[in-house]
């Protein structure tokens, strides 16, 4: 079964707390998955750095650099 936007932000979240940042996250789990459409997107919100992943499903995937974090946006 493929994975869901849920299931990869649970792999970047589990990488990220393992100490790996996001290029290599981006590089190794993201770049190369189906699920994933195009490029890093820098946004700002409230203040915070933020990436924003767009994703086949319709969904974004939000790496939070502030706060190491990603979440489904």
């Amino acid at each position: 079964m493929p994975d869901t936007a849920s299931d990869l932000m649970r792999k970047c979240n589990a990488a990220a707390q393992g100490g790996a940042d996001f290029p290599t996250i981006w590089n190794t789990l993201l770049k190369p998955h189906p699920l994933v459409i195009g490029r890093p997107r820098q946004a700002l919100l409230n203040g915070r750095t933020r990436l924003e992943i767009s994703l086949m499903t319709g969904q974004v995937l939000v790496f939070d650099s502030s706060a190491s974090h990603y979440s489904i946006g």
